[in-house]
């Protein structure tokens, strides 16, 4: 076997290696959430872009394009598709918020910015940009 050959088997079985990780932190961090055909959706947008305000990491560490933002008639779902998921969680964009918990929503342009409690009762930051934003925001005052 040539070094060429060597290198392509290692590559491959990095890349294996790589989305084996990404998969198992994935379906980890959206343990969380029930499937989606057990609640009643009322706003989805899975293109959405968004990032938390928690620390400069967090802020350049934002989603583009990735976040999936769901609304349901209790919940405000944010997270994104599998592989991304243990990501997002990372850069605190990982959140099932229930609605009464939102304590503001600030609109600055395009821009939405979501105040709110998390389960441990502290305050959190995520400024989300989605494509249609008049819905969303009757969605989540409902």
């Amino acid at each position: 076997m040539d070094v060429g050959a060597i290198l392509i088997l290692v590559g491959i079985a990095l890349t294996a290696v790589m989305l084996k990780t990404f998969y198992d932190r994935g379906k980890k961090a959206l343990s969380i959430f029930p499937h989606i055909d057990s609640v009643h959706v009322l706003y989805r947008d899975k293109t959405a872009f968004g990032y938390s305000t928690k620390s400069w990491q967090t802020k350049i560490g934002g989603a583009s394009r990735s976040l999936d933002i769901v609304v349901t008639d209790k919940e405000l779902w944010l997270k994104s598709f599998l592989l991304f998921a243990g990501i997002t969680q990372q850069h605190d964009l990982l959140h099932k918020i229930p609605l009464n918990r939102i304590t503001k929503v600030k609109e600055n342009g395009p821009e939405i910015t979501l105040d709110f409690r998390n389960e441990k009762g502290q305050s959190k930051q995520i400024v989300i940009n989605t494509k249609d934003k008049i819905e969303f925001l009757k969605s989540i005052r409902k």
